[in-house]
């Protein structure tokens, strides 16, 4: 048995206690011993006061573990180990606990450098903001683009610049404002982004603040660099054939370095030559309409905008498309709930656009049963809205951000023109082309026209 052990001593140490008190009892009950009984009291006392002792030692060193807990203080040492083995064992968890919490936090010290590392790195400013206007964190990208010291109360910053704080209001949003800045060199646009988060019951706001020209120019990067890939695939898929045929000719008229006489070439390599020429032929006016598509890409006339009623045009385009439609099986057909309704833009443009959308759906719905492209518009806040609606295949997801890229197309016969010249009409005419899709169900194309 460990004598030495915590419950075994403080055991020991009541039953002492409980015995001297015991024998005091006895003593004064049955003998009139006035020194016997002063020394049993002292007795009493001093083994009352060795027990609290005792028992004050364990909480002086439990008391000073959670000071060194609370301060991180791995340097503090623990004097338990002279009391019994139980003691020690405590001193050596009491050692191990604060080693982990003190490696828990350089690893979190080190988690928050390298996050702070990102942070202002980042080429896009933040900044958190509680309830209670509290500027939390402010990255340097931040104050480089509002120009501002690192304010740590949002009143401040509203003093400095009050058309940021108009424009972010009560931060009731969620999403994406504009705000524009004049400087120096003129206005200059940035987006905000803001972002509510919650924790502990309490309430953040994360602004996030980037330039609008950068953005723009990453994007504008992204698309030159798609347009280059998809440029280089066509030319290489053009031009690769008509050097092989070239190659092939230049050898059947040729023989050891030297040209061959007209009646050392026989019938069967004339044949081969003619076909072989007739090749090159249709493989360069292929690359010639392919130039010819990309010159109506990039020299697109400005609209002629007039006032142009929807059902007069719907109409035209349906009648124009029928015979065509027939043929394929697909109903083609157009809705109006609004008779008066129309848009200013340059009719044969728009015209243009439609017909692109229908013929672009015609290939979706082979094999469709009961196939159909509806025409439809309604007037929303921010303008008319013109609808092509189909029941086709539906586009592939990971392919829908691609389909208005020029020259990208998803049929071997397609140009990859109609869908990028269509966008580039809308974007002429302040509007835009939007598309939504599920594959297996159809496709909506949506003709965006703003207010004028």
């Amino acid at each position: 048995m460990n004598f030495r052990s915590y419950p075994i001593q403080v055991s020991l140490r009541l039953l002492l206690l409980l015995f001297s008190m015991g024998l005091l009892f006895y003593i004064s009950s049955h003998y009139e011993l006035i020194f016997v009984n002063i020394v049993m009291i002292l007795v009493l006392i001093g083994q009352a006061i060795e027990l609290a002792y005792y028992q004050q030692k364990l909480l002086i060193e439990t008391r000073k573990f959670l000071e060194a807990v609370r301060f991180g203080d791995l340097s503090t040492r623990f004097d338990l180990a002279r009391s019994g083995k139980a003691f020690a064992e405590l001193e050596q968890e009491f050692s191990r606990m604060l080693s982990i919490i003190h490696e828990s936090k350089v690893k979190g010290d080190h988690r928050d450098q390298i996050l702070n590392l990102i942070l202002q790195n980042l080429n896009l400013g933040i900044m958190l903001v509680d309830e209670q206007g509290q500027i939390l964190l402010t990255n340097d990208k931040c104050q480089e683009l509002l120009d501002i010291p690192n304010f740590q109360n949002w009143k401040r910053l509203e003093e400095r610049l009050p058309s940021l704080a108009k424009v972010i209001g009560d931060f009731n949003f969620t999403g994406r404002k504009l705000w524009s800045r004049e400087n120096g060199s003129g206005a200059e646009e940035f987006y905000l982004d803001l972002q509510h988060l919650q924790l502990a019951g309490i309430h953040y706001h994360l602004l996030s603040i980037g330039t609008m020209r950068h953005a723009l120019e990453e994007k504008e990067m992204e698309a030159w660099h798609r347009l280059i890939r998809i440029l280089a695939h066509e030319v290489m898929n053009s031009v690769t054939p008509v050097v092989s045929l070239s190659e092939t000719l230049r050898d059947m008229v040729a023989q050891n370095g030297k040209t061959k006489k007209p009646e050392e070439i026989s019938e069967e390599d004339l044949r081969d030559m003619h076909e072989a020429l007739s090749t090159i032929i249709r493989r360069s006016k292929g690359m010639l309409s392919f130039v010819e598509e990309y010159r109506k890409l990039s020299q697109l006339p400005a609209p002629e905008k007039t006032v142009v009623p929807l059902r007069e045009l719907f109409e035209e385009v349906v009648q124009l498309m029928h015979k065509e439609a027939e043929s394929r099986k697909v109903k083609l057909s157009y809705q109006l709930t609004q008779n008066r309704l129309a848009v200013k833009a340059d009719k044969k443009m728009i015209e243009q656009v439609l017909i692109n959308l229908i013929k672009n759906a015609f290939p979706a719905l082979e094999g469709r049963e009961n196939a159909f492209i509806e025409l439809s518009a309604e007037l929303q806040n921010e303008g008319v809205v013109v609808y092509v609606r189909d029941n086709g295949e539906g586009i592939d997801p990971d392919l829908i951000s691609q389909i208005f890229v020029p020259f990208f197309s998803t049929r071997k016969s397609g140009t990859g023109i109609g869908l990028s010249l269509s966008k580039n009409i809308m974007k002429t005419h302040q509007g835009d082309l939007k598309v939504q899709s599920v594959p297996g169900e159809g496709t909506l194309f949506k003709l965006c026209f703003g207010e004028e």
